[in-house]
């Protein structure tokens, strides 16, 4: 039975979603966070080719020159900048890795942050994470999932990511140090807020509420 959902798993979330013909975009990256922070957009273009669109996120395919149509070494950037707007790789995250998929930022600062409606997990699952082999099928049940969720005032349900810009904890054989982009887990959250202010659970905060608290300390940096 096991096997058979396998099966399953694999034609509707990795097969059939491969099968769509990818749409082919023109952006300009940011090869580190540092690059980002101090608005050092590339001066190159280079061909994203999209398996999936959002609204605020980006499940690219591959990444090409634009002249040689060869395979770009942009591959590696930390995120790149689409009709104005700034997509981080979730390659560079620690509990919610998926290479290639970008997510939008809503805020910048000292705390970056984006906040993604609930639809956007799916693109999460199909992502590669059986990292080339047939033997290391991702488990979507392992995902720290329920700790990144929060609901807004009008009840809908967010996840929400934040990225501490001063954290370049992600070294990757890149020559660049990069801030991972990890979901707001209750200790984040609690070390954010300080641990006499906090509510005690996460449940307590709206995501309007958590917008405000990096807002306020992005602006006391």
């Amino acid at each position: 039975m096991r096997s058979v959902y396998l099966l399953v798993f694999l034609f509707l979330y990795v097969i059939a979603p491969g099968q769509a013909q990818p749409k082919e975009i023109s952006v300009k990256y940011y090869f580190s966070t540092g690059d980002y922070m101090e608005d050092k957009l590339s001066a190159d273009q280079i061909i994203l080719e999209v398996i999936e669109m959002g609204d605020d996120f980006l499940y690219v395919k591959s990444f090409l020159d634009p002249v040689t149509r060869k395979k770009s070494d942009a591959a590696k950037a930390w995120a790149v900048h689409y009709q104005n707007k700034t997509y981080v790789n979730l390659k560079y995250s620690n509990n919610a890795n998926a290479p290639n998929v970008f997510v939008q930022l809503d805020l910048k600062g000292r705390f970056c942050m984006a906040v993604m409606d609930s639809s956007f997990m799916e693109s999460v699952d199909i992502a590669e994470h059986y990292s080339g082999s047939p033997l290391k099928v991702y488990n979507p049940e392992s995902r720290i999932t329920s700790d990144a969720k929060y609901f807004n005032a009008a009840g809908e349900m967010k996840r929400i990511f934040l990225v501490d810009t001063k954290d370049l904890s992600i070294v990757l054989p890149y020559k660049a140090n990069n801030a991972p982009i990890d979901f707001l887990t209750k200790d984040t959250l609690k070390w954010l807020v300080g641990k006499d202010n906090f509510k005690g659970s996460k449940k307590e905060y709206t995501v309007e509420e958590v917008i405000a608290i990096v807002e306020d300390l992005n602006g006391r940096q």
